[in-house]
């Protein structure tokens, strides 16, 4: 592996490390008492609109027509998964919602052998077994738990399956922020009843909004499309655990909620599988990939 390459994938690591810290803080923003509806349709809308705005600016909006029927179905993919994730949050505990949606990266890692054609080395699936076990310690399921919130809460899981395995060969041959613009554009056309209605009874809200947006769509579909065309889907799947280990520390932070002892075991755990999983992807492991169309 040259250096080049290397050290993109060290970025990559890097980027998609603190993008999942601060995903972490999405259930103190959900539980603020917004509808899941205002809350995705804002979301998708603010997102789009600000990559849209920057896609045109660099004249990176053009996708191949052979392209354009797998965008609409990650957009489609991609509105589901996150309605369902946030109506989780508001009919279970963020424990029991976080526990189960997680599932979805186990079930990707497993998948991307078949489907994706992936070699998965052995640091990675290490590292995915340590972050599951410090996972589960960190959002252990206890009292709170609803049928109709584990329902939401797995079909949720289902299709962040499905946003990853659909999206890996559409940002290798497209690229992440091609991906990131039209997904968004997508889903805010999808979504676009509940955004007006959003802006009509949530106007107190913006700042969330903004965050949510701007922030943890806009910017953050960016940067996790871009870490998935550099790193093996299973290395994308470890690291994508940090969110549901840093929600446990930020709502100690900021809502006053202090974990047990194993909750912290289980966090660093999870920084512990990160590492492991992906040491061979930064010290030169090569893993291939082939587009599966």
């Amino acid at each position: 592996m040259s250096n080049g390459s290397r050290s993109n994938r060290a970025v990559a690591v890097a980027s998609l490390a603190v993008l999942a810290v601060a995903l972490g803080t999405i259930p103190l923003i959900v539980r603020a008492g917004v509808p899941s509806t205002h809350l995705v349709g804002m979301r998708v809308s603010l997102g789009a609109a600000v990559l849209v705005l920057f896609s045109a600016a660099t004249a990176r909006l053009v996708v191949p027509w052979r392209r354009w029927r797998r965008i609409v179905l990650l957009g489609v993919v991609l509105t589901a998964h996150w309605l369902l994730f946030f109506v989780a949050l508001n009919l279970t505990t963020v424990a029991v919602a976080l526990a189960i949606v997680y599932i979805g990266p186990v079930l990707t890692a497993v998948l991307a052998g078949p489907v994706l054609h992936e070699q998965v080395s052995k640091q990675a699936v290490a590292g995915l077994a340590m972050a599951v076990v410090g996972m589960l310690l960190v959002v252990r399921p206890g009292a709170g738990a609803t049928v109709a919130g584990v329902a939401a809460a797995m079909a949720s899981g289902v299709l962040f399956t499905a946003v990853m395995l659909i999206g890996k060969p559409l940002v290798n041959d497209v690229g992440g922020l091609a991906i990131a613009t039209w997904e968004l554009v997508v889903a805010s056309i999808i979504l676009a009843p509940f955004t007006i209605q959003a802006v009509r009874e949530s106007s107190e809200f913006w700042p969330q909004f903004m965050i949510l947006g701007a922030l943890f769509t806009g910017l953050a579909g960016v940067v996790y499309w871009t870490a998935m065309s550099r790193l093996p889907v299973a290395v994308v799947s470890v690291i994508l655990y940090l969110e549901p280990a840093s929600a446990v520390v930020w709502a100690a932070l900021f809502l006053g909620e202090q974990p047990g002892p194993l909750t912290w075991v289980g966090v660093v755990l999870v920084v512990v599988a990160g590492t492991v999983a992906t040491r061979g992807m930064v010290d030169g492991e090569a893993v291939g990939v082939t587009e599966v169309l």
